[in-house]
């Protein structure tokens, strides 16, 4: 099974933890301190998931003692930044994302195939929550888009647009043929 699926990626044969990642990912652009860095993930996780200063530090040390990231004290302040080491292992991340979440796919679809209808039950119920407020990932877009050229955005777009109107005619024709099951 993939990495990712088990919850982290790895590096030189140990893993990186989701919020290892996450913190990597968060100094790309620039150095931060862990004070600021443990605010903005706790306002990103608001109540789903409690970050301990216990947790947090301790992960950030891992992360610069494996060369990931480095510390330099600024006005009494540790601030953090991404290292080369660090970014190679984000670009590695990156491409490993692609072929892992293939295998996710299918792992899913052979999953829903295999289920026995009263787990298929839950799995509805799942499946209307993710759909409702709750979870929406179209609502990420704009952050996803934010550093992406013009052409990039449209092409983008076009891909999902196209993919959404496939998705909706599945729906469309399951919904039409249940309703003319009903009718017979």
């Amino acid at each position: 099974m993939s990495t990712m699926m088990r919850g982290g990626f790895i590096a030189r044969g140990r893993p990186v933890s989701p919020l290892q990642f996450l913190m990597l990912i968060h100094l790309v652009k620039e150095p931060k301190y862990g004070y600021e860095m443990l605010k903005i993930f706790r306002e990103e996780f608001e109540d789903h998931w409690e970050l301990k200063t216990g947790t947090f530090y301790p992960a950030l040390r891992r992360l610069e003692s494996r060369g990931f990231v480095k510390t330099d004290l600024k006005d009494g302040k540790e601030f953090y930044s991404l290292t080369k080491k660090g970014k190679t292992l984000l670009d590695q991340c990156g491409k490993r994302f692609e072929r892992e979440s293939n295998l996710s796919d299918r792992y899913f679809r052979t999953l829903i195939k295999w289920m026995p209808p009263s787990f298929r039950d839950r799995i509805f119920e799942i499946i209307q929550t993710m759909s409702s407020e709750r979870i929406n990932l179209y609502a990420n877009l704009p952050h996803f888009f934010k550093d992406l050229d013009r052409d990039k955005k449209l092409e983008v777009l076009q891909n999902i647009r196209s993919l959404l109107r496939t998705h909706l005619d599945t729906v469309e024709e399951l919904y039409q043929e249940t309703l003319e099951e009903d009718a017979s």
